[in-house]
């Protein structure tokens, strides 16, 4: 079953409201920007890490926002050097998602969820659903009940 399947049955079997947006392939901020606009707003990116202990990250946070990797590795319990950004192959072989369609969704066990505090203002937010050509629409509480994550801080602040 693919990665987009498991999150709509996941959806499903929670009685979780959503929508899906059917669109062209993107696999960038910078081409959401380009190609589907009325996404940016809401958009809530899911950026993938490895972590050297084996385990595996999804840190979600607003589009245009950076990671502070010293409080993603001080959630995780190491040190900065310890986590590593997964290459698109590897987010692909690895995970199951289509770079572009990654998700907050922890669908194997060693996957950690981590969702930047400042997503719980936005309400609807439009996030990965393990295709580059689909994006669901989703309450941000709905996806924190099932998306097997916490609220952090995340987002570097300059």
């Amino acid at each position: 079953m693919s990665v987009y399947e498991q999150i709509i049955n996941l959806l499903a079997s929670h009685h979780i409201p959503y929508q899906l947006h059917e669109h062209e392939p993107v696999r960038t901020v910078a081409e959401v920007e380009a190609k589907l606009p009325f996404l940016l707003d809401k958009m809530l990116k899911t950026v993938a890490f490895q972590v050297k202990d084996g385990r595996y990250l999804l840190a979600g946070l607003r589009g245009h926002d950076r990671i502070d990797y010293r409080q993603l590795a001080a959630y995780c319990g190491v040190n900065r050097r310890a986590v590593e950004s997964m290459s698109p192959e590897a987010v692909e072989a690895v995970l199951g998602f289509e770079v572009g369609g990654v998700g907050p969704f922890a669908l194997q066990p060693q996957v950690i969820v981590l969702l930047d505090e400042q997503l719980a203002e936005m309400g609807t937010v439009y996030c990965g659903s393990g295709r580059n050509t689909a994006t669901l629409a989703i309450d941000i509480a709905d996806l924190l009940r099932v998306c097997g994550g916490e609220m952090v801080s995340l987002a570097r602040v300059d």
